[in-house]
């Protein structure tokens, strides 16, 4: 085998693949964005992998056995002309016939005891570690201290050997999840990675994690830093949604809160994060309101005497050195609330967050003029509202995916229709937070996405306060003046209602 893959690196180097990227992969769900586009380009070069017939690659499907035999047989020049195997439900017709009966030749792959080979089974990575071993050889180990794997396992010496290879590595909670299957975009990534160094990452970065919570109608993002410090922007409309979207994490504490203004649906649950969470410090927009909701705010801050600041343009309010938050857009003075919103772009190694808070088109086209905005993950503004996100605003950020934080059945119609499909129509990723929590890792170079409804928010139970009779007040020179009377802002048809207020023309003025 090290005779056969010596050939193979002299041949890779005469296609002139050493130096990849000579010609763009044609696969049409393989953008250039794509985070293992690179890898799947150079093999391709190489003519390891092809595509369907429909010109579609499917990076994101689980690979089966058959498929990892098929690779593995034409990286190493196997034999795979198709012919009788070993194995009962393998027969010559089978287009990966030549190649599971060569690898299992080498010594590479293996049928199961009932004297099959289950050719359409995906590929886990636990077996993904024991196949890239053998086909490459790999003798140098590494510490293997992952909680879900076993020194007893069948995969654990394996493990060892491509962590040390530098061809993967475990996730942030010290879990490799050996049964996890891998997809055809990353098993395209480790071979790449096995086959040529330039494709290992660099210095691999401690994880850095960005979840969005799911919290109902409003905005929570967590922020964990890698010397573990925790800041929490925004915290829904209810004490109940955020704790429960917390405790669902296993969150202890919080060292930084971040109003990024002051709308009850980003700081409903703010006093009970504050009051039990130990934050240290709370970082403001400037803006002020009259709402009870933002009272109670402020009276937890300054009962738990937690320091109070107002954030300022351009200044990094990180919690760790080896990360920036970038504090892009506030406007202590704004008129409309949204449009104060504290705009952060958080950045570790390669990756980037844009975070927009509820800023309007306004403010993006302010922004756009300003900096650079390339980021891999967008956080939707406004809930997914035409108040933001117009297609300017998109091109410039170019995100590969987009998080929209809403309520499910909100009476608000978020997200807007138009601004899902411009999303989707410009080849984004959508996460959306009442499908669950949002968890991404990432080590500065690959962004890692999870979710699930663990944490999905209960119905809260409804907070009794005083409700005041409705005052007879209905002109408003802005959403602000109108806020302090309608809260929540007014429906078509009420006396207050003006069609300026209404600025993404859902029949409903100045909601939050």
């Amino acid at each position: 085998m090290k005779k056969t893959f010596a050939f193979l690196s002299s041949a890779v180097l005469a296609l002139g693949i050493a130096t990849p990227f000579a010609e763009a992969a044609s696969f049409k769900d393989v953008p250039d964005g794509y985070r293992f586009y690179e890898e799947i380009d150079y093999l391709s070069d190489a003519e390891i992998i092809t595509g369907f017939q429909d010109g579609s690659f499917k990076p994101d499907q689980a690979v089966t056995r058959a498929q990892a035999a098929i690779l593995i047989g034409k990286t190493f020049e196997l034999d795979g002309t198709k012919r009788k195997t070993s194995f009962s439900d393998v027969n010559s017709s089978n287009t990966a016939s030549g190649y599971i009966e060569s690898a299992v030749d080498e010594g590479i792959i293996s049928g199961f005891p009932d004297g099959t080979f289950r050719p359409g089974q995906t590929v886990s990575r636990g077996q993904l570690a024991i196949l890239l071993t053998r086909a490459f050889e790999l003798s140098d180990s590494a510490s293997v201290t992952f909680k879900d794997v076993s020194s007893s396992s069948a995969a654990y010496p394996y493990i060892g050997k491509i962590i040390a290879a530098g061809i993967t590595a475990g996730y942030p909670d010290n879990t490799y999840r050996p049964n996890t299957a891998v997809t055809r975009g990353q098993f395209a990534a480790f071979m790449a990675r096995a086959l040529d160094p330039y494709f290992i990452p660099g210095e691999i970065l401690p994880p850095f994690s960005v979840n969005f919570l799911d919290v109902g109608q409003g905005d929570a993002i967590l922020l964990g830093f890698p010397n573990g410090k925790n800041m929490l922007v925004d915290a829904s409309r209810s004490d109940n949604a955020v704790k429960t979207a917390l405790e669902a994490l296993g969150v202890s504490s919080i060292d930084t809160f971040v109003a990024t203004h002051p709308d009850a649906d980003h700081i409903g649950g703010a006093d009970y994060v504050i009051k039990n969470y130990g934050v240290k410090s709370v970082i403001d927009s400037g803006q002020d309101h009259t709402t009870q909701t933002y009272l109670d705010y402020l009276t937890a801050v300054q009962s738990k005497g937690a320091a109070f600041k107002l954030a300022q343009e351009g200044q990094n309010i990180t919690l760790d050195p080896t990360v920036t938050v970038k504090v892009l857009h506030v406007d202590h003075a704004a008129t409309d609330l949204n449009d104060g919103s504290i705009v952060l772009m958080v950045s570790y190694g390669e990756v980037d967050y844009l975070l927009t808070g509820d800023a309007g088109v306004e403010v993006e086209t302010a922004l756009i003029k300003k900096y650079d905005l390339d980021a891999e993950v967008l956080k939707v503004s406004h809930h997914g509202s035409e108040t933001g996100t117009s297609q300017a605003f998109l091109n410039a950020v170019d995100p590969l995916d987009a998080i929209l934080s809403y309520g499910e059945t909100n009476q608000y119609g978020h997200p807007d229709s138009v601004v899902l499909n411009r999303l989707l129509n410009s080849g984004v990723d959508v996460w959306s937070t009442p499908e669950g929590t949002v968890e991404t890792w990432t080590d500065g170079q690959d962004i890692y996405f999870e979710q699930d409804n663990s944490g999905t928010v209960p119905a809260p139970e409804p907070e009794p306060e005083p409700t005041p009779e409705p005052p007879v007040q209905t002109e408003f020179a802005n959403c602000t003046e109108l806020r302090e009377v309608y809260p929540d802002g007014v429906a078509k048809g009420h006396p207050a209602y003006q069609d300026k207020m209404d600025r993404d023309n859902d029949g409903w003025a100045c909601e939050r």
